[in-house]
């Protein structure tokens, strides 16, 4: 009984050790790899293995609505790869690039699909607070648009959630 058990243990040992042994010595040239997948690596470095590099949207423009005191400002977005992204929601943080004074906050009303390969129009609504129309007269009395700069950006596209650390900078047009 005691060799019954102790072959059982070895074939035990065996079968979680020997998959494991294979993999280290696939990966013994690049053992990183084994760990992170060259996909994510591609992620990083920013290819995401399409054929071009992949962009972040490009803002194309702006239209102010007085009667909903709302600024929807229209971004460009080119889906590189071969397969279809839907973009769920988009929020931020709205501040005056010169002032970084807090104006209000942006999201993305309807989501968005956007088809292999194609280019998509992704609207996102900006509603000002009064304080925000208050520094507008005050510290941009005059101007025809404004710099400002959309922090603490958070996207879901197709499920994958994505926060950025950076800031986006865009000029707006202010109400006349």
């Amino acid at each position: 009984m005691q060799i019954l058990g102790l072959i059982l243990a070895l074939i035990s040992i065996g079968a979680v050790a020997g998959p494991v042994a294979g993999v280290v010595l696939v990966y013994q040239n690049n053992p990183v790899e084994m760990i992170v997948p060259s996909e994510i690596e591609a992620l990083i470095d920013g290819s995401f293995g399409a054929d071009e590099p992949f962009e972040l949207p490009q803002y194309v423009s702006s239209s102010f609505d007085p009667s909903t005191q709302t600024l929807t400002a229209t971004f460009s977005f080119a889906n590189p790869f071969e397969f279809d992204l839907r973009v769920n929601s988009l929020s931020a943080d709205v501040e005056c690039a010169i002032h970084a004074f807090n104006l209000g906050h942006a999201e993305l009303v309807d989501s968005v699909p956007i088809d292999a390969g194609d280019t998509a129009m992704i609207p996102v609504v900006f509603k000002w607070t009064q304080a925000a129309e208050d520094h507008f007269l005050t510290a941009h009395s005059g101007a025809a648009s404004i710099d400002v700069e959309l922090v603490n950006l958070g996207v879901d596209v197709s499920g994958i959630i994505i926060e950025t650390p950076g800031s986006v900078s865009v000029n707006v047009p202010l109400p006349q």
